[in-house]
């Protein structure tokens, strides 16, 4: 026997609120105390605009016209002491000629030179005066040669060579220290220069090697055998020696 106040089994049931018939939460409702859910973001898009904000492109062109810049200015300052290194360096003059002496050693008397002019090799006890001394007149050789031990440079040129050539040589020596200039008979070119162990001939007085020459070798460190002896000797500048004829006292 059934009881009437309770539904038949298997019977409809009442529908619970906020539910659908099928038992789901109905659409637009929230379930009390719960936040609903967010939607999920554009992961995609939100890389490329965080990717964009992240390159600095200003900084970076800055940075890289500075490393250029500094590339540019480093480059220029060993180009220029490459060119001041070769100015100081004889070897990289084209033409000139070297040979090893050993210094030290005084003679009396007249002395026999393979080179001429002669460019080391034993010498005068007494040196010419080339405090940058214009000579007029050939000077004995034993007595030059003293001054290339001394570290001077010493110009020669053929005699009968044109007043303004002349004129330039003498510009280079007058009144500059650890110089001197004479005529030599005989000189195979119409100028010649002389350093201890180092010699150079040329033709014109305008040539660029010879500045090159006397900036190399006047009082060379790597070179001189007595640097820093005296190149003043004011008797001999007033009466000079002669060709085959050397001051000895």
């Amino acid at each position: 026997m059934t009881n009437p106040t309770k539904p038949a089994s298997g019977g409809p049931k009442k529908n619970q609120p906020g539910k659908t018939a099928a038992g789901s939460t109905a659409m637009g409702s929230a379930t009390p105390g719960k936040t609903p859910p967010r939607t999920p973001p554009n992961r995609t898009q939100s890389k490329k605009i965080v990717n964009q904000r992240q390159t600095p492109w200003g900084l970076i062109i800055a940075t890289v016209l500075i490393v250029v810049l500094a590339v540019g200015v480093i480059g220029y300052a060993v180009s220029q002491n490459k060119k001041k290194s070769d100015a100081k360096n004889p070897d990289k003059i084209s033409g000139i000629v070297h040979k090893t002496f050993s210094s030290g050693e005084h003679k009396t008397g007249v002395i026999s030179y393979a080179e001429s002019p002669p460019m080391g090799g034993p010498h005068s006890p007494i040196w010419a005066d080339c405090d940058g001394t214009v000579y007029p007149a050939q000077i004995a050789n034993e007595n030059a040669v003293h001054d290339l031990e001394h570290g001077a440079v010493w110009i020669t040129y053929k005699p009968g060579l044109a007043a303004d050539q002349v004129d330039t040589l003498a510009k280079l020596v007058a009144n500059h220290p650890y110089t001197l200039m004479t005529p030599y008979a005989g000189l195979k070119s119409n100028i010649s220069l002389q350093a201890w162990g180092y010699q150079l001939f040329v033709d014109s007085a305008s040539d660029s090697r010879i500045e090159r020459f006397i900036t190399a070798l006047r009082q060379s460190q790597s070179n001189t055998p007595e640097l820093g002896a005296s190149c003043s000797n004011p008797t001999f500048k007033t009466t000079p020696s002669t060709p085959g004829k050397p001051t000895e006292s």
